[in-house]
């Protein structure tokens, strides 16, 4: 098992020929106080594979992609060491190859889903000594997973639609460009995101605002406009009813919230470099 030796916070990106389905590895060695009371993921349609040591046991678990905020509190605080395995939007489905319209917004045990996978990764979790070491083993067993391509052509068409158009896009533009109806995107969407191409595309433009926010000055009338906003008002609804907060309440507490950006890990690893 390893142990602290370094930073708190340990970023790993993906290889490339993964990056597609995993975005990066992120080993923490909490402490007491790492975490706050407050502590809330924020949504952003994309699943997790999370390992934890709380002393006695080595606890794995699904994280379905996350549709609302999820308040993990202090939690993490009593792990001494966590995994956290963040997967692209349809990363989940390439690897578990399950309908991720049953996982979506659980935590669930890995072993009651996918009985090979948890062993794989539990043997790197307890047999790693050094992060980098546990990053590279997890890597190889889920490059293993990459080996049949199972995510469909026009999803990846009609996802890259969203992210291009930052989710300001009609979901009848977006069928028109992948070829596929409304109804068959929304099947595929379902299956192998766990969301319809609607709260997809909206939890998009969410995200491509808390990037906003987080690494430049904020200027909501601005930011409402840029982000496509009918007017300042409909962006402070709609930033309310997905995050749970108002974009002014987020903008002063920012370290009670978890959005999943490498910008953010970044900057918490270079504080501690």
């Amino acid at each position: 098992m390893i142990t602290k030796s370094g930073k708190q916070f340990n970023m790993f990106p993906s290889h490339a020929g993964l990056r597609k389905y995993i975005l990066y590895y992120n080993i923490v060695f909490p402490e007491n106080d790492t975490f706050t009371a407050h502590y809330t993921l924020m949504p952003n349609a994309c699943g997790t594979l999370s390992l934890a040591f709380d002393g006695t046991a080595v606890i794995v678990e699904l994280w379905g992609a996350s549709l609302t905020p999820v308040l993990l509190g202090m939690e993490p605080n009593s792990y001494q060491v966590l995994l956290l395995i963040q997967l692209s939007p349809y990363g989940l489905y390439q690897i578990t190859r399950q309908s991720q319209a049953e996982f979506a917004d659980k935590r669930l045990s890995l072993e009651d889903i996918d009985n090979e996978l948890f062993h794989l990764l539990y043997q790197a979790f307890v047999m790693s000594r050094t992060a980098t070491d546990l990053a590279n083993i997890c890597e190889k067993i889920l490059y293993r997973r990459m080996e049949k391509y199972v995510i469909s052509d026009a999803l990846l068409l009609a996802s890259t639609v969203i992210s291009d158009s930052h989710g300001q896009v009609q979901v009848k533009e977006v069928a028109r460009q992948s070829g596929y109806s409304e109804r068959q995107l929304n099947r595929l969407f379902l299956t192998q995101i766990g969301m319809n191409i609607k709260n997809y595309a909206r939890l998009t433009r969410f995200n491509y605002v808390l990037k906003h926010i987080q690494t430049s000055p904020c200027f909501f009338a601005a930011l409402s406009q840029q982000a496509g906003y009918f007017d300042q008002a409909h962006f402070d609804k709609d930033f309310k009813a997905i995050s749970g907060v108002t974009p002014q309440k987020y903008l002063k507490t920012m370290s009670d919230f978890y959005y999943d950006g490498t910008e953010i890990y970044d900057t918490i690893s270079s504080k501690e470099d």
